[in-house]
């Protein structure tokens, strides 16, 4: 009792002077978590420039405007961040204003606000997205941003047909349309290979049965099989024919399908040679009666947690993704003039190829496709023999198999058939039977000569003379630059699908598509690699990011382009799922997915969320049912680096270039720039380490970083500051409170 009275003696006597200090306590506390709280906002405005709504792409970067003030994208796909400068209550986003009136309210909660936002609606290319702020008021704002639409645009087109009676969506990349009166005529484009379907459409009463016979009965030809077959679940006839070329049959198909009193012919011609089928059947799986509604397109629901967001997966992948040009020389030799008919005793040609790959090992191991390293004697005279360039050899060799058939052709019989090759399938099929024989029988011989590999991993475009390489220039057809490499070629697991008795026998040899390549670093540098990981968690559904350099979305060095030809140094990422696990045709798994995949992605590596490689980007074929495209299995890849002694291990420069990535996402700006100039010594041409430390230097400068004491009141401990000064502002206010009536209660305390 005598502590308790000596305490309550000592706070009356001293009780003005104890309110003070409480008051002054409570006041100091108070304000340091309104300064907290500010330098919190400021953290995050700072970054959103003068505008309420910024468009990125997935670099991060702030999107440029051109002179008529619109935002250029080079992607539908785009990062959106609200930075309203009045905080509102909620939110809604739409592209029209039924669309934004629709809407649904989101809460503006957890400010800065980003998101993914993929544009629906293009008219000349721009779109336009509204976005409505909503306060607690009652009252709203609205803003409005337009941007044009520069890059991956959309190419599928959906064809209506002459007659009206169906649709048919086709790739404006892989196929050529034409119509004469009521047929329609969709001719493959070389790049893709050789196809051709025609579609006749009309009207009958006569049943389906009764239709085939008389179609059958007039034509010039007989069939020589016909099968009851289903033709997108509708019943059809499918009817073979042989045809004679050079006096040898080759074969082509009709197939006749009936809709009520409407009847349609489609007659598919593709090579028997070669792998050009699969894309007759996707273009025929989009067919659609006008007014029947669409497939539904391939989906998958994820339900996978992603450890690291698209921009921080763009940021640890991007330098490690590299652009790979494979240039090589053909030599086709006369080795039995007698024989091949062939007027010289030799020819050569020149061509190039590209795709992409990745860094595995940082002394500059890159793994790639199989066929982008690898091309066989054949496989590169096939896919090279209709350009025109090689014209000289084509016709020659047509005049040397109609000699070789006992004819003497005239020049216009020997054009006429080298025009029926470029337009009818079945000739190219004749053709390269013809080639296929020669070369078994070892008339002639085809070798490669000259080959020469470039992988550019830095901001340096490769720069490609296209007109040098044809003239047989290959190493003056590519442009020198600083962060374009050579490479030598290391080990491929990639069967030649092109041998004999591959094409003409059917004869398919099991191999997988995979190959490594090393880069000439005779300056030591290092190069950041990717850790591989597996798919032993993978599934349907599972998420996925495809990076690649696609050659149809590659800037040019053209004025007309529509992408920047600076830009074609930066890999295109896209997203998706995985909609099955496959096999191919040589039984080894493949991964389907819905992610964009095009020439030129051959090689890119498939990431899961956590950043590790879990397959190659290796074909694709699309339909109206979804994008057909496909990874190769990781597991492949692991196989063949052990075969050569090569291991996934992240050395320095990798374990260097993650830490400063993880210091630049938390904003630890000082330990970014330490840590990304020791990556710079050790990989001088690192294509992104210099922006990188620029907006480093820059967000230092702007008072951004939270490193330190300050860092600590900025960043992750503000919250707990917060919470300390809070509750101590609270308990001085109240004390001072208390100390304030404690007369009171001693004077009614006396009263009684």
């Amino acid at each position: 009792m005598n502590a308790l009275s000596t305490i309550i003696t000592f706070i009356q006597e001293n009780r003005k002077n104890l309110t003070s200090v409480f008051l002054i306590l409570g006041i100091l506390s108070a304000t340091l978590v309104v300064v907290i709280l500010l330098q919190r906002s400021q953290t995050y405005l700072s970054e959103a420039e003068s505008s309420e709504v910024v468009f990125k792409n997935f670099l991060k970067e702030i999107l440029p405007t051109n002179e008529k003030d619109l935002i250029i994208s080079e992607s539908l796909e785009v990062i959106v961040e609200l930075h309203p400068k009045e905080i509102p209550q909620s939110y809604k986003i739409g592209e029209t204003p039924l669309e934004l009136a629709q809407a649904q309210l989101k809460p503006y909660e957890n400010p800065p606000i980003t998101f993914t936002y993929t544009f629906k609606n293009l008219q000349d290319n721009v779109a336009t997205l509204l976005i409505e702020f909503l306060y607690s008021d009652g009252t709203s704002k609205k803003a409005v941003s337009s941007i044009q639409i520069n890059g991956s645009p959309n190419y599928a087109i959906e064809f209506t047909s002459p007659k009206g009676q169906y649709k048919l969506p086709y790739d404006k990349r892989q196929w050529t349309v034409s119509t004469f009166g009521s047929k329609a005529i969709f001719t493959l484009n070389k790049e893709y290979g050789a196809a051709r379907l025609d579609i006749t459409e009309g009207e009958s009463e006569k049943d389906l049965e009764s239709l085939k016979n008389e179609i059958v009965k007039g034509s010039p030809l007989a069939p020589i099989a016909i099968e009851a077959v289903e033709l997108n679940g509708k019943p059809s006839y499918l009817i073979g024919y042989k045809e004679e070329i050079l006096g040898e049959g080759t074969y082509y198909y009709q197939q006749i399908l009936k809709d009520e009193n409407k009847f349609f012919i489609f007659e598919k011609r593709a090579p028997q040679l070669g792998y050009n089928q699969p894309y007759l059947d996707n273009l025929l799986q989009g067919f659609l009666f006008i007014g029947e509604e669409s497939l539904p397109k391939i989906k998958g629901a994820s339900t996978s947690s992603t450890d690291l967001t698209t921009v921080q997966l763009v940021d640890l992948i991007r330098p490690s993704v590299a652009n790979i040009v494979h240039v090589y020389c053909l030599e086709i030799l006369n080795l039995q003039p007698s024989l091949s008919s062939l007027s010289k005793p030799q020819y050569s040609f020149c061509a190039s190829s590209k795709g992409s790959g990745f860094i595995v090992h940082e002394e500059g191991v890159v793994a790639t496709n199989g066929h982008v390293a690898k091309i066989y004697p054949e496989e590169g005279l096939v896919t090279n023999l209709l350009y025109e360039g090689n014209k000289v050899f084509s016709t020659d060799l047509i005049r040397g198999v109609y000699v070789s058939k006992g004819q003497s052709p005239t020049q216009n019989q020997v054009e006429d058939f080298y025009r029926a090759i470029n337009l009818n399938p079945q000739y190219l099929d004749r053709f390269l039977t013809e080639i296929f024989r020669l070369i078994q029988n070892k008339i002639i011989s085809v070798g490669i000569t000259n080959e020469k590999y470039y992988v550019n991993v830095g901001n340096e475009p490769v720069k490609i003379d296209y007109q040098k390489i044809q003239q047989g220039d290959y190493v003056g057809g590519i442009v020198p630059s600083s962060t374009t490499y050579t490479a030598r070629f290391l080990d491929a697991h990639y069967p030649n699908r092109y041998s004999y008795d591959a094409i003409i026998n059917k004869n398919y040899l099991r191999g997988a598509d995979i190959a490594l390549l090393q880069i000439d670093n005779a300056f030591n540098n290092l190069f950041p690699a990717l850790e591989l990981g597996s798919i032993e968690n993978v599934r349907e559904g599972s998420e996925i990011v495809v990076a690649g350099y696609p050659t149809l979305v590659e800037g040019q060095e053209d004025p007309r382009s529509a992408i920047s030809y600076k830009t074609s140094t930066k890999p295109t990422i896209t997203r998706g799922i995985i909609s099955s696990v496959k096999e191919d045709v040589s039984g080894k798994v493949v991964l389907q997915t819905d992610a964009s995949i095009d020439h030129g992605n051959s090689g890119g590596p498939a990431f899961n969320s956590l950043g590790q490689v879990i397959g190659i980007a290796t074909f694709a074929f699309e339909s109206q049912t979804g994008n057909f495209n496909f990874l190769r299995e990781i597991s492949e890849l692991k196989e063949l680096m052990a075969k050569n002694s090569i291991d996934n291990k992240l050395g320095k420069l990798t374990d260097l270039w993650r830490k400063g990535l993880n210091s630049f996402r938390h904003q630890r700006f000082g330990q970014t720039i330490e840590y990304f100039k020791k990556v710079e010594a050790l990989s001088p041409n690192h294509p992104t380490i210099k922006e990188l430390m620029e907006r480093s230097e820059n967000a230092i400068a702007k008072g951004e970083s939270l490193e330190g004491l300050t860092g600590f009141i900025k960043g992750e401990g503000s919250s707990i500051l917060l919470i300390v000064f809070g509750s101590v502002s609270m308990v001085s206010f109240m004390v001072a409170g208390f100390l304030g009536i404690l007369p009171l209660f001693i004077k009614r305390r006396h009263a009684f």
